[in-house]
């Protein structure tokens, strides 16, 4: 409340503050009634660099793109300079079923609207890379983690098993990279959000209809958009392949659906290169209760990236 007030230069009362996420570098708050006609406001504390690249998400793309986007009020760096404030319209809406068509294809129409959306060099060149070099640097850096516990004593023999599983399937995977790259080249470099998932969407419904509300882009960067588009991954958004491709026809008469389906393919095969490279940072050396979580994650990693590759025919 303390930075909102300086934001808005000068004291507001609220009517409450809720927790929505406390953790050890970032934390998510509902201000209630500070917002525009008694609204409540959505408050995250964030890293500097964090917030830079949400920053410019909110404040120079999305208010540029012809599609539903949360109102963004601003953002307020603490004295030490190591976390800064943003304040967000909340995201008021139903939940986000991936199950329903309807929303299936209200995902796909946005998406595609986002995809479609021009940034200047200027600002391409201050978001992270999203290209298909980062996503080839991950599964190396993993493949690299995992050759260095294969003689870890603390792991059982089924764990490095699995770590020579994802070994070979990474190794095989790089054979194919360039299949790979070569697919998602049909979609050009985009903005893409990078955790596309549904617990960072509402639907909002009015008269006009509904909207999607999407949040959450702090790892939102420019590269391919074959991440979005994952639909067979967990906690995945599915959108609807034949309506992102018909909002992509508008500026790229070439596209057809069935090239859009194997870039969503692909899609599901960066995602869960995305979750590993997650979860490796439990495979310090530390003792395995500390390490099984992580172990316990790649194994469901594993397996569907074994679905992945064969759907590919790679496996």
């Amino acid at each position: 409340m303390k930075a909102w007030c300086e934001l808005q230069r000068g004291r507001i009362e609220s009517c409450g503050v809720d927790v929505l996420k406390d953790k050890r570098k970032s934390a998510v708050y509902r201000l209630h009634g500070v917002g525009p006609g008694g609204t409540a406001v959505i408050a995250k504390k964030c890293s500097v660099a964090t917030a830079q690249v949400e920053r410019l998400i909110y404040s120079e793309f999305l208010p540029r793109v012809p599609a539903s986007t949360l109102q963004y009020y601003g953002s307020l760096e603490e004295p030490a300079g190591k976390f800064c404030w943003l304040f967000l319209e909340e995201a008021r809406g139903a939940r986000y079923w991936p199950q329903r068509d309807a929303h299936r294809v209200l995902a796909g129409r946005w998406l595609g609207t986002i995809h479609l959306a021009s940034l200047s060099d200027e600002l391409q060149a201050c978001l992270p890379d999203r290209g298909m070099d980062q996503y080839l640097g991950l599964l190396r850096s993993c493949r690299a983690t995992f050759r260095q516990h294969l003689d870890n004593p603390e792991l059982p023999a089924d764990d490095v098993s699995l770590l020579r599983t994802l070994i070979e399937e990474f190794d095989g995977l790089e054979a194919h990279w360039g299949e790979v790259a070569g697919i998602c080249e049909v979609v050009p470099p985009t903005v893409v959000h990078g955790d596309f998932v549904p617990k960072n969407i509402r639907v909002r419904h009015s008269p006009t209809g509904p909207s999607l509300l999407v949040f959450d882009w702090e790892m939102a960067g420019w590269g391919v958009s074959a991440g979005d588009l994952a639909h067979s991954v967990s906690h995945a958004v599915s959108p609807d392949v034949d309506a992102y491709c018909s909002v992509l026809k508008r500026d790229f008469a070439h596209v057809d659906v069935r090239d859009i389906r194997r870039v969503a393919d692909c899609g599901n095969i960066l995602r869960v290169l995305d979750e590993i490279s997650w979860v490796t940072i439990f495979l310090a050396d530390r003792p395995y209760i500390y390490m099984s979580k992580g172990i316990a994650y790649l194994r469901a990693y594993e397996r569907k990236l074994t679905t992945d590759l064969r759907t590919m025919n790679w496996n």
